[in-house]
Parts: structure tokens; sequence; C-alpha cells
């Protein structure tokens, strides 16, 4: 009887004689990507579009990332510099726009994420400042992470482990099928095309996309010593999100380092890796790479009810509540709020636009029972939420959503081409019978962010929302907003309490639009109102 090896030893003995040999591959225990030239990275969060990448967070940069193995541990250096695009530079004139840090791992039961120097933080108000010991959950993604770059590394796991699994991964895009190796306990898909490790796959459940790929692709093999490496590095997230790109322009094999090259220098406590359902690797993953990861959400319901009031409106229904906007961590706190607070639930979330900060907590509010309004445009991006469990609710620029009940009402207005991203919208709650002397509230995210913090606040005009203001503006008049409308915005300054405000009118001298005198009482949503 003849006796075939298992598919997988095939695989892994054809990658490893196109890499190399083992025997040069055992010698390498150290080697370094220097990518001098490009360093660029995107966002997943503040995207315009719904269904790729088109928001740079580096535009421009250079990385070093050195690894080691020894004592059955991994061992990773990244030294990495970057300049923000204009996009986060204007959102935040105080921004500081160079980020510049070096950061050590270990892997294992024992392992840890330290920033040396520097950190890669939006809201740092000194990023030269060395963070230290990273939190559990970034610590657990920056570990995965460094297993997927380290590719000899982990070509070699694969060869030791007794578990390894083969099968074929077919592109869902292209059609293309490569063979592909699963290593169970690192979590990892090895795919191979041409004998050369193409990719290596992780999966991530996220809120938004729930069952997610995050992939590093492989490409531009060349020749450094006696082994192939690839030079060029992809992050891909669902196959169609560029996360992040790098070219190395050098490979350095057994390089000579200092003895405390890969060592800890902070006096800060360490921090074992960790996941938590809270969060998940994809939070990490997603916040870190866009420099907006602030460590876990720590917030109680003191803080987000009243002294950081929680982005949005809660507007009162006979039948319950809407809330505009879903903060992330937020939304559950608010849910608790309500339940203790009230005997009635909230019945719709709607959130402005699709940009986590806004949306990201949408999954609790559809958990809980409540609909999901958003544009019609909107509806495929967030499909997958709640495990796909969604009762949704939409509209379109000729039939804004409505909801009254005779008592109450409140309206969202979307359109083509609008500010920020491509599913913004705003809302309006006022009477269902309003007098012109009713008050009418508008809830605006982003493009206009009141207040009367001097380098926060739209009455100085130095925020880059004036452009986009206008362009709400001018809408809001074509859509029938009354001029003596106030505007509450998602960001801006809470002072002495008083939740982000300002009057339309104001914001329509700033931006130089002559303002329509519309009457309030043209919104009565009901024709037998007067």
């Amino acid at each position: 009887m003849l006796v075939f090896p298992p598919v997988y030893i095939f695989i892994v003995s054809e990658t490893v004689k196109a890499l190399g040999s083992i025997e040069v591959l055992n010698n390498i225990t150290s080697f370094s990507y220097e990518a001098l030239t490009i360093y660029r990275s995107q966002t997943l969060t503040q995207n315009y579009n719904l269904q790729h990448s088109d928001q740079s967070v580096s535009a421009a940069g250079s990385q070093i990332m050195s690894f080691k193995e020894g004592n059955n541990t991994l061992y990773e250096r990244i030294d990495r510099a970057y300049r923000y695009n204009d996009y986060w530079i204007w959102a935040w004139p105080e921004l500081v726009p160079e980020m510049n840090y070096s950061m050590v791992l270990r892997d294992g039961l024992h392992g840890f994420a330290c920033f040396n120097q520097g950190q890669n933080s939006f809201y740092a108000d000194d990023p030269t400042q060395a963070l230290g010991y990273a939190d559990a959950y970034l610590t657990d993604y920056l570990v995965y992470q460094a297993h997927q770059f380290a590719i000899l590394w982990l070509v070699k796991q694969f060869v030791a482990s007794p578990s390894v699994t083969a099968h074929h991964l077919e592109d869902p895009l292209t059609g293309a099928v490569l063979p592909a190796i699963d290593h169970p306990k690192l979590g990892l898909t090895l795919v191979i095309n041409n004998s050369l490790p193409y990719m290596v796959r992780s999966y991530e459940q996220h809120k938004i996309f729930g069952k997610s790929t995050s992939d590093v692709i492989f490409s531009n093999y060349s020749m450094f010593g006696s082994v192939l490496f690839p030079q060029r590095f992809q992050t891909v997230y669902n196959t169609v999100n560029m996360v992040e790109d790098f070219f190395a322009d050098n490979i350095i094999i057994n390089p000579t380092w200092s003895a405390d090259y890969f060592e800890p220098k902070s006096k800060t406590n360490r921090t074992a890796p960790a996941q938590s359902p809270e969060h998940p690797r994809s939070e990490a993953h997603e916040f870190f790479e866009s420099a907006l990861w602030d460590g876990p959400f720590t917030f109680n319901v003191s803080d987000v009810v009243v002294e950081y009031p929680v982005p949005g409106l809660l507007v009162e229904f006979d039948e319950g509540f809407l809330i505009t906007d879903a903060s992330p961590f937020r939304s559950q706190i608010l849910l608790d709020w309500v339940r203790k607070n009230s005997r009635k639930n909230i019945t719709h979330v709607v959130p402005s636009h699709h940009h986590r900060d806004h949306a990201g907590g949408v999954g609790d509010y559809v958990a809980a029972g409540a609909k999901l309004v958003v544009p019609e445009i909107a509806r495929d991006y967030y499909k997958n939420v709640n495990g796909g469990q969604v009762e949704f609710v939409t509209y379109t620029r000729e039939q804004p959503f409505v909801l009254d009940d005779g008592n109450v009402q409140f309206r969202s207005f979307w359109r083509e081409e609008n500010p920020h991203a491509a599913d913004w919208s705003y809302g309006i709650a006022t009477s269902s019978c309003p007098k012109n002397d009713t008050g009418v509230v508008v809830y605006v995210a982003d493009v206009v962010d009141p207040g009367s913090v001097p380098a926060y606040s739209t009455s100085n005009a130095l925020r880059w929302d004036a452009g986009y203001a206008r362009q709400f503006i001018l809408n809001a008049a074509q859509d029938g907003v009354p001029r003596s409308s106030l505007i509450i915005g998602a960001h801006g300054s809470t002072i002495e309490f008083v939740h982000n405000s300002e009057s339309l009118e104001n914001v329509a001298n700033i931006t130089g639009v002559v303002y329509p005198d519309i009457a309030v009482k043209s919104l009565a949503g009901n024709p037998n109102c007067y």
C-alpha cells in the first residue's frame, strides 16, 4: 500500500524550498524590514464612502520592523514616523502633525507591548511622551499582528506544528483559488501562490461588519542573502480595504543589535495580552491603525449622562424614545439608564452617518429591539449588525424619515453629495403642530461643532467644519428648516453642563449665507393642526 504524506506537508515543503531551504531558514533567527521611502495607512473609521477606504491617516512616512526569535519567544521592535494627512490636521488645528514612536513587544503568556518613545494617539496632548506599556487589548492586537508580519518565523511555525490542516481558499471577488494551510494554535491561515507565501489571513469579529478578514499580503519577492523575502507588505481588511502599505527598501538578515534593543524601558505596570467581547481584537486593530485608540472605555453612567453627555438627541414619543447617533460603549450605558429611569424603550436609532464614533453602538440598540433608521444607500453597510438580525427603516432625499405621534415629530434629511460622509444626515425635532414661537432643535454631527471654547468654537471659525457648515446651511434652507432653530452639535464644548448649541442663524451668518425667513408653522406634520 502506498502511503502519501498529508497535503499540508507537501505545501509547506514546497514553500520552504521556494524561499530557500529549511537549513537557510533555520540559520535566520533575526531580520529587519527597512521601509525608508513608503509607509502609508488608511482608516476604516472615517471614510466618505461606505464600501471601501478612501481616507488616509499617514500620507507619508517610514518605519523599521525588526524581529528576533529565541527561547520559544518572538520579539519585535517597530520604529515608525509618519505625518497625518490634511483631513486630521484641519479637523484639529492644535494637533501635532507628526507621529514618531518606538515600540517593543514579546509574545507568549508573559507577552507585552511597550512604547519606549512616543505613542500613536490622536488624543495625546504630547505624543512625544512615551506611553509605556500598552493596555491588554492593544497588546493582544500588536502581538497578533507581529505573528502575521514575521513571515520566515511564521513559516517555521507551520513546519514545526503537527496540527496544521490544508484546504483551498477562493477570493470572493476575483474567483482565484489558492492552496492554504491553517495553524489552529496561532489562529492564522497561510495562503500560497506559486509556492511562495502570498497572504496571512486572520479572522476578526467586527461590531459593524460581523465576521471579517484581516490579511497581510506579500509581493515583490527579491533575494536577500540566500533567501527570498517579500518587499511589499499590505494589510487589507475584508478583501477591499487597504489599511496599511509599505515597501521594504532593504532587509537585513541576522543584524547585530545592542543588548537592550528589544528591551522595555518603562516603569509602568506591564500588561499581558487579553481579549474581551466588549473590546474585540477588531476594535484595537481599527482604532490603533487610525491613531484613535485611547485604551478601554471606562466611563460610567454619571460620565455619559451628566459630565460628558452622550452625543445625540433623545426624543420622547408616546410609544418610546428615538435616539440620534450611537457612540460605542456609551450606547449600552444609555440603554441601561433609560431602563432604570423610564418605562419606555428606545424604539428607533438614527445614526447621523457611519463613522464609528457615531454608529459604533448601533448593534446595542438593535439587539435591544430598536429599529435602525438609515438612508437607503447605507442599508447594505449595516446588514451584518447584530448577526444580521436588523429591522431597517430606510429613507431617501425625496422621502425623508418622519416619526410623528401627534405631539412630537422628528425628521431626518439626507441627500446625495452630502458633506463629510456619503450617508451623512441631520435631524430636526419639534412639536407636531408648532407655532411660530415653538422651538425647533436641529441635530448636526461634525459639520458644525458649536460651543464657547475658542479652540473649538464655530463662532471663531477656527474649525475645518466651516466649509461643510455652509453646505449644510444651504441644504437646511432647501429642506424648510426655520432660521430660528437651535443647532445641537455632536461635538463641541460642554460649558457649565450646557450641551453643544448654536443658533442656526448665527451659523448662517458665519458661513455668509443670507438665510430665508421660514415660518416654524410650516413644519406642521398634521394638515389638521390649524
